[in-house]
């Protein structure tokens, strides 16, 4: 069940009612565990027993964790829940990885008759709930928070079912001390949950969707079927595409929490303003980095060691993160590439640090024009290696984002889109700058230009239900699956 959908219209409205009918603590929170089972049970609804049973394992470890005084006894406890979690999750998720790596190997050597690579579908959002399952156990393991007592509260901090599919990363430290009592909810969350759902309905359904279907698919699909010029732009398409599908997910899990009175966290700070590929990071997808950075990194060493060290575990780090978002050798790829990134960002960082004079100039307009320039260039390469259909399409890409031209194979034009050539081009560009004036308005405050405060309800709410008129009367309400329910 995905958020843009019907069953999705009738599930909301019963668990809301029911919800906020009851008074006691303990009804209210059955009520929203139930609907969070129930949220991942929708289809298919075998794989329910995996959320179960590491639900189950990590409140015991926790517990246990809690309890123990000998040291030991903690650490294999801690232990037994980090390995349930990473064990199930590399079973699901990297087996056929392996086994398709293994089978392609055989058959270098002529190895042919070694077997079939084995069906495994992906439990829905298993590499968010692992990840949130892991931060418990470690901190409560590092006194950072205490065990909980309930299960159905445990349960409830990794099923609830607005951020279950796809996120934000929620730590307990988040999300447990707002379950004391059930919290209020209060006119500005209703406002505000309207807002941002209707934000990241427009978000997917108007711009991911329609960009992908009507200009980045086809482009990706035959990239040598089209110019250098059209290949570039598709690029740029891709991004705003998987910029809306991610945020506007976003958007609606915040949106919807908000209506039960829980705050989640924001994932997305204004992305594509970054001048480094450093500050990229502390913008996009806040909720995965930030857990890598307190959970691997730092216990990794992070930037203590030596020069070596410290370009050894940021390299770790994002084939890491690489492998997490996807098992296959292009997002592999991709975290070795923005490893690679990272590690020539931090050398040269500390080299004009070490040059206050030259150091200062970075606060230049001119020189931050270059690095916004070269940051979105990195990015950009960075997404065609996990959208490309095949490594020569992908390289025809990124040789055509850095300017070695492409001349499509005679016959080859925009005729293969689903539209005019006169109708794509003028309604690519009002999608993509749809998808971007968040930035610009973002931007400006930032720099303090305009003031940081929001539009009074009275200006917002009816936007917001121009939008939703928008999304109903444009796409019928019906979206795709959102591209990362599938990690």
């Amino acid at each position: 069940m995905i958020f843009a959908s019907k069953a999705f219209f009738v599930f909301l409205p019963i668990v809301l009612i029911l919800y906020h009918g009851f008074s006691r603590r303990e009804h209210r929170y059955r009520v929203l565990l139930a609907a969070g089972w129930l949220f991942y049970a929708w289809v298919p609804p075998h794989y329910w027993p995996v959320l179960f049973l590491l639900t189950l394992i990590d409140y015991v470890a926790g517990r246990e964790i809690q309890k123990a005084t000998d040291e030991s006894l903690r650490k294999r406890w801690l232990t037994a829940s980090i390995v349930a979690n990473l064990g199930l999750l590399f079973v699901f998720k990297y087996t056929p990885f392996v086994c398709e790596t293994a089978l392609g190997c055989g058959e270098l050597f002529g190895l042919s008759e070694l077997g079939t690579m084995p069906a495994i579908v992906l439990p829905l959002g298993i590499s968010f709930h692992t990840f949130q399952g892991i931060s418990y156990t470690v901190d409560v393991y590092r006194k950072q928070i205490r065990a909980v007592d309930s299960f159905t509260d445990y349960a409830l901090f990794v099923s609830f079912f607005p951020q279950l599919a796809a996120g934000p990363i929620v730590r307990a430290a988040e999300f447990l001390p707002q379950m004391v009592e059930p919290p209020s909810v209060s006119a500005k969350q209703i406002s505000d949950g309207i807002v941002l759902f209707v934000q990241g309905l427009v978000k997917k359904l108007i711009i991911a969707d329609t960009l992908d279907e009507l200009f980045v698919g086809p482009v990706f699909a035959n990239p040598a079927g089209f110019d250098d010029a059209i290949q570039r732009w598709a690029a740029v398409a891709w991004a705003v595409q998987i910029y809306c599908d991610f945020s506007g997910y976003t958007d609606m899990a915040r949106g919807c929490s908000k209506w039960f009175g829980f705050e989640l966290p924001e994932n997305f700070r204004l992305p594509f303003l970054a001048t480094s590929i450093t500050d990229f990071w502390r913008r996009w997808h806040l909720s995965l980095s930030t857990w890598l950075r307190d959970y691997l990194y730092f216990p990794m060493g992070g930037s203590r060691g030596s020069a070596l060290r410290t370009y050894v575990n940021l390299m770790v780090l994002f084939l890491l993160c690489g492998l997490w978002h996807g098992a296959a050798w292009n997002w592999l790829a991709y975290g070795a590439y923005n490893g690679f990134w990272m590690c020539a960002h931090r050398w040269y960082d500390l080299r004009m640090k070490a040059r206050p004079r030259l150091d200062a100039r970075r606060s230049s307009l001119p020189w931050i024009v270059v690095a916004w320039s070269l940051t979105t260039l990195q990015f950009l390469i960075g997404l065609i290696l996990i959208r490309m259909a095949d490594w020569q399409g992908g390289t025809l890409m990124m040789k055509s984002l850095v300017g070695f031209g492409h001349i499509p194979a005679s016959g080859a034009s925009l005729g293969v889109m689903p539209t005019t050539d006169w109708g794509f081009i003028p309604l690519v560009a009002l999608l993509m700058a749809m998808g971007l004036v968040g930035h610009i308005v973002g931007g400006l405050r930032e720099r303090g230009v305009l003031p940081d405060r929001d539009w009074p309800d009275a200006v917002r709410l009816p936007v917001a239900a121009l939008g939703l008129a928008s999304v109903i009367a444009f796409t019928g309400g019906t979206a795709k699956t959102f591209i990362y329910i599938h990690f």
